[in-house]
C-alpha cells in the first residue's frame, strides 16, 4: 500500500532514521544546512597537491572560484580538466560488533578555460590586462557509506524476567509500540509519528484488550521453537508468547547508508594586473546541488513468527544558487605575495523529496495477514530557502627563488550566520534556525610547498577544517596530500593525491536505540590535463 502526504505535516524527526552525525537525516534540516556551508575549495590537481592553499597564488583555474584575482597572472589561454577517483571507507561500531565498508566514486574536480588578454612586454603601460575564466568546480562532496550491525536484547533480572526499559526500546517494534497511542474508542492512533504507522499498517504492533474498559499496544510477533511453529502447552495447543529480544534469543540490526552526490560551482570570473603588483578579481558563482540519501535498516529476530523487517528510506535534495567572491593579491616585495578573498553568502533554493517504505516478511500466513506486507509513505516534495555563511580567506605566498614556494591560508567562517526560510505552507524553521544558531564560528587552515626542478614539480600540503558544533563528537576535518607534475611551453599534466585523516560521526536506527560510532575515511587521486593556447 502507499499514502502520498506532506513531508512537512507530521514531526520532521520521524521522517527517518535518526542521524546524531548531521549529516543523513532528511528531517534535520539545521544539519543540511551545515553540510552545505562546509564546502571546500577544491580545484585542479595542482591545488589539491598543495593542501588547497590557493589565496595568495595565481596561474591557476582554481583561481576563477577561489580568488579570481589569481587570474591576473596568465599570460596565455587555457584549457584544462580534472576527473577524480574517490575512495570512501568507513568503520563503525555498533553493540560491539565492528563493520567496515567502502565504494568508489569517479566525478570531476574541475574543468575550465582561461582566455588571455594581456599586453606584451614592449607595451609601456602599467595596465597589463588580464584575463576571463569560466571553470566548473566541485566544492562539496555527499559520496559516503556506511555499515553497522550489531545483536540487541533486552536484560533479565534475577528471577530470568526481561526487563523493558522505555527509554531504550531494544528493537524497532518496541519503539513504535511506546510511541503509538489509543483513542477514546479503542482505536490505535499514530500521534503523528509515521514509525507507528508503518508499524502497524504491516501487522508489526496491534491494540489488544486488557479489560473490558482498557485496551493496550503491544507487539504482534510471537516466540517460535527451532522449527519456527508457535510455542505449545502441555496439551500441545499452540500459545501466544510475545518475541522479545533477550539475550539467547537477540534480534540482529544492520543498516547500510549509501549516500551521493555533491555541490558544484560554475564561476565566470575576471581578473586584472596592475604593474606585475597589485592583481584584482571578482567572479559570480553559479551553484548546482543534488543529494540522495538510501538507508536500509533490517532486524531479524531469533526464533520468532516475524523472518525480518526491513525499512528504506530514500530521499533526494536539490537546487540552485549563486554567490560573487572578489579578491586581490599584491607582490609587496619580488618573493612574497599576499593574498585577501570574500566570498558572499550563497543563497539557494531548494526541493527535498523523500519516500518511506517498511516491509514485514514473516515465518506463515494466518486468517488475518499474509506472510508478507509492505507499507509506503510518499511524502510531496517540499521547497525552502538555505543561505550560507560568508567565507574571507587570507594568504601568503614566499618563492624561493625559481626552485619552488611556500604558501598557507587562513580561512573564517562562521556558521552560525546560515539560515532556512520561506517553506512551503507558511513554515518558518524557527526550530532548525535556532539549532543553526548553536553552530560557532571556526578558523580552517591549509598550507603547501612546490619544488621545481626543470620541467618537474612535486608538492605536498596539510588541509585543516575545524569543528563547528559542540555537540560532543568531534567533526573538525585533517587531510594530507602530495602531489607532482611536469610543465611544458604547450601543455602541463598534473597528480594530487588526498587522504582524508577521518571524521567521526554517531548514528542511531530510530530514537532511544543504541549508538553506532562512526570513524570516515576519504582518499582522492586527481588527474589535470592542461593546453595552452
Amino acid at each position: 500500500m502507499n499514502r502520498l502526504i506532506k513531508l512537512i505535516s507530521i514531526g520532521l524527526l520521524q521522517l527517518c532514521l535518526l542521524v546524531t552525525a548531521k549529516a543523513q537525516d532528511a528531517g534535520d534540516f539545521s544539519a543540511t544546512a551545515l553540510d552545505m556551508s562546509r564546502t571546500y575549495l577544491g580545484g585542479s590537481a595542482r591545488i589539491q597537491g598543495l593542501g588547497g592553499a590557493q589565496t595568495s597564488l595565481g596561474g591557476d583555474i582554481s583561481s576563477a572560484s577561489s580568488n579570481p584575482a589569481g587570474l591576473g597572472f596568465f599570460n596565455r589561454s587555457e584549457f584544462s580538466f580534472s576527473p577524480t577517483l574517490n575512495v570512501i571507507s568507513s568503520s563503525s561500531d555498533y553493540l560491539g560488533t565492528n563493520v567496515n565498508d567502502s565504494k568508489l566514486n569517479l566525478n570531476f574536480a574541475n574543468l575550465g578555460v582561461v582566455l588571455n588578454k594581456t599586453k606584451g612586454d614592449l607595451v609601456e603601460s602599467k595596465w597589463r590586462g588580464g584575463s576571463f575564466g569560466l571553470s566548473l568546480n566541485r566544492i562539496a562532496d555527499f559520496q559516503n557509506r556506511v555499515t553497522y550491525e550489531g545483536d540487541s536484547y533486552n536484560p533479565v533480572d534475577s528471577n530470568g524476567d526481561i526487563v523493558l526499559d522505555a527509554n531504550s526500546p531494544k528493537d524497532f517494534i518496541e519503539y513504535a509500540v511506546l510511541s503509538a497511542g489509543i483513542d477514546g474508542s479503542g482505536n490505535l492512533t499514530y500521534n503523528g509519528n509515521s514509525f507507528v504507522e508503518l508499524a502497524y499498517e504491516t501487522y508489526l504492533i496491534d491494540v489488544f484488550p486488557v479489560s473490558p474498559t482498557e485496551s493496550i499496544v503491544d507487539r504482534d510477533i510471537y516466540a517460535t521453537d527451532e522449527n519456527g511453529s508457535l510455542l505449545t502447552d502441555n496439551n500441545g495447543d499452540p500459545i501466544y508468547v510475545p518475541a522479545f529480544p533477550e539475550e539467547n534469543f537477540p534480534t540482529r540490526q544492520r543498516e547500510t547508508i549509501n549516500s551521493k552526490g555533491g555541490i558544484y560551482q560554475t564561476s565566470i570570473s575576471y581578473g586584472g594586473n596592475y604593474n606585475d603588483r597589485v592583481y584584482f578579481g571578482a567572479g559570480i558563482g553559479i551553484l548546482s546541488v543534488d543529494r540522495d540519501v538510501e538507508r536500509i535498516y533490517t532486524e531479524e529476530p531469533t526464533q520468532a513468527t516475524l523472518r525480518r523487517l526491513t525499512l528504506i528510506d530514500n530521499y533526494n535534495i536539490s537546487g540552485i544558487g549563486i554567490n560573487a567572491t572578489f579578491g586581490v593579491i599584491a607582490r609587496p616585495v619580488a618573493p612574497i605575495l599576499l593574498g585577501l578573498s570574500y566570498t558572499t553568502p550563497s543563497y539557494y533554493g531548494m526541493e527535498q523529496t523523500q519516500e518511506t517504505i517498511l516491509q514485514a516478511d514473516y515465518t506463515s500466513s494466518t486468517d488475518y495477514r499474509d506472510a508478507y506486507h509492505d507499507w509506503t509513505i510518499t511524502y510531496t516534495p517540499f521547497n525552502y530557502n538555505i543561505s550560507t555563511p560568508s567565507r574571507v580567506s587570507g594568504g601568503i605566498t614566499y618563492f624561493i627563488g625559481k626552485n619552488g614556494f611556500i604558501t598557507g591560508d587562513v580561512e573564517r567562517v562562521n556558521y552560525s550566520q546560515a539560515k532556512l526560510s520561506n517553506g512551503d505552507d507558511g513554515y518558518t524553521f524557527s526550530d532548525s534556525n535556532q539549532g543553526i544558531d548553536q553552530y560557532e564560528a571556526v578558523y580552517n587552515y591549509r598550507a603547501g610547498a612546490e619544488y621545481r626542478f626543470d620541467m618537474f614539480r612535486v608538492r605536498a600540503g596539510f588541509n585543516y577544517l575545524g569543528d563547528p558544533t559542540d555537540d560532543g563528537v568531534d567533526n573538525s576535518e585533517s587531510k594530507v596530500s602530495v602531489g607532482a607534475g611536469i610543465r611544458t611551453k604547450d601543455f602541463f599534466v598534473d597528480l594530487g593525491l588526498i587522504n582524508s585523516l577521518g571524521r567521526n560521526s554517531t548514528i542511531m536506527p530510530y530514537p532511544g536505540a543504541a549508538v553506532a560510532e562512526v570513524e570516515n575515511t576519504n582518499t582522492t587521486a586527481t588527474i589535470s590535463v592542461g593546453f595552452f593556447f
